[in-house]
C-alpha cells in the first residue's frame, strides 16, 4: 500500500483540480450547440468534443486550435500517468505534481486567451 505524505496529497489535489478545470474548459469549447455540462459529466467526452470542434474550425485557426487542444490532451495524460505511476513505485515528491499543475493551468489559460472559451450563461 502506498502512503503519501501530506504535502504530496495536497499537490495531487491541486493537480486534480487543475486537470478538472481544464476538462471543463474543453467541454465548453467542444459544446457548440450541445450542453457543455452534459459533455463535462462524461469521462473523456470533453477532450473528444474539443478535438471535433478543432477539426470543424475555420481554416485560418484550425491548426492553432488543434495544437492547443492536443497540448491540453498531452498534459492531461501526463498528469494521469504521474498519478498512476505512484502505485508502481514512481515519484511521489510534491514538486512533480506542482510542475504538472503549472502546465495544466498554462493550457487552460492559452485556451481562454487564444480561442475564447464560451462562458456559462
Amino acid at each position: 500500500m502506498v502512503k503519501l505524505a501530506e504535502e504530496t496529497l495536497v499537490a495531487v489535489g491541486r493537480m486534480t483540480v487543475a486537470a478538472t478545470e481544464l476538462e471543463h474548459v474543453l467541454s465548453r469549447i467542444g459544446a457548440g450547440d450541445a450542453d457543455a455540462d452534459e459533455i463535462f459529466a462524461r469521462a473523456g467526452a470533453p477532450l473528444l468534443a474539443a478535438r471535433e470542434a478543432a477539426r470543424s474550425a475555420g481554416p485560418a485557426f484550425r491548426d492553432e486550435y488543434a495544437n492547443l487542444v492536443e497540448g491540453a490532451a498531452t498534459q492531461l495524460a501526463v498528469g494521469q500517468a504521474a498519478l498512476r505511476a505512484v502505485w508502481r513505485g514512481g515519484r511521489t515528491d510534491p514538486a512533480l505534481f506542482d510542475e504538472i499543475t503549472v502546465r495544466l493551468l498554462r493550457c487552460r489559460d492559452a485556451l481562454h486567451e487564444r480561442i475564447g472559451v464560451p462562458t456559462e450563461g
